[in-house]
């Protein structure tokens, strides 16, 4: 890798979202760390919405590294399920990731009713059973804590949801490949930092700091932020994400 050129940085969303609800965060974060940064749709959203989604996150990996086009290790940023595909990658191919970003992610180490929360249950299912704008709304509900956008973001989401339709039964493939998901031991060298918003309303923050313990690594919380951390509050999330490339340049160093 060259010395003077940063690892990119590949971006992963979470259920049934794709690329383009990460807003215009991807161009601040390039700019911001003065590297390049990629998103990749998961199989089954995005401009893959016309595939079926496997059934299992180990799947899903597969079919996001044929798109990924590697030709040095990357940066990877994980939210949510994306979360599990990005540490699925640095736990089976350690020598193409540098590091390892998850955001308001979890695991069987966390209960059920941790990593998805009883008062979302109802509010989920029921996004399986509306239309695509009443759909959207809820689920900017359930994962947004700062709604003063609502009247621009909504518009996009649902222009999304009729571009390119999440079919009910990948994300019902989604949610369960997630739910079964187990994490695994992180290769030596690679420490994770983990991120999440003490507001969110669909995975109990404690899943992210169970992850922390597992890993004997750091978890960093928001104060107030909620599931889509990246719209809550961009700017928190880019200082940490540079905190932590800094941190792994003077590791490097000391090495």
């Amino acid at each position: 890798m060259s010395r003077t050129r940063p690892p990119r940085w590949i971006l992963l969303r979470g259920l049934t979202r794709e690329c383009r609800h990460w807003g215009d965060f991807p161009e601040r974060l390039a700019d911001s760390l003065g590297t390049r940064v990629r998103c990749i749709d998961l199989p089954g959203n995005g401009i893959y919405h016309g595939q079926d989604c496997p059934p299992s996150i180990t799947a899903m990996l597969a079919q996001v590294r044929k798109r990924a086009d590697l030709n040095a290790p990357v940066q990877l940023l994980g939210l949510s399920m994306g979360g599990m595909v990005a540490a699925q990658w640095a736990a089976h191919y350690p020598r193409e990731v540098a590091g390892l970003v998850l955001v308001n992610s979890s695991s069987a180490l966390s209960p059920p009713w941790q990593r998805l929360r009883p008062a979302a249950l109802p509010l989920l299912l029921l996004t399986l059973l509306t239309p695509r704008a009443q759909r959207e709304a809820l689920i900017y509900r359930l994962t947004c804590a700062r709604r003063s956008d609502a009247h621009t973001t909504l518009p996009k989401w649902i222009r999304y949801a009729n571009e390119c339709p999440v079919a009910h039964a990948n994300a019902v493939r989604q949610l369960a490949a997630a739910s079964r998901y187990r994490m695994t031991a992180m290769p030596p060298g690679l420490v994770p930092l983990i991120l999440c918003g003490r507001g969110d309303r669909l995975v109990d923050p404690r899943c992210s700091h169970a992850l922390a313990q597992h890993w004997h690594t750091q978890v960093r919380e928001h104060p107030w932020a909620g599931h889509d951390l990246p719209h809550d509050d961009p700017n928190w999330l880019l200082d940490e994400l540079a905190d932590y490339v800094n941190t792994q340049k003077k590791s490097a160093f000391r090495r």
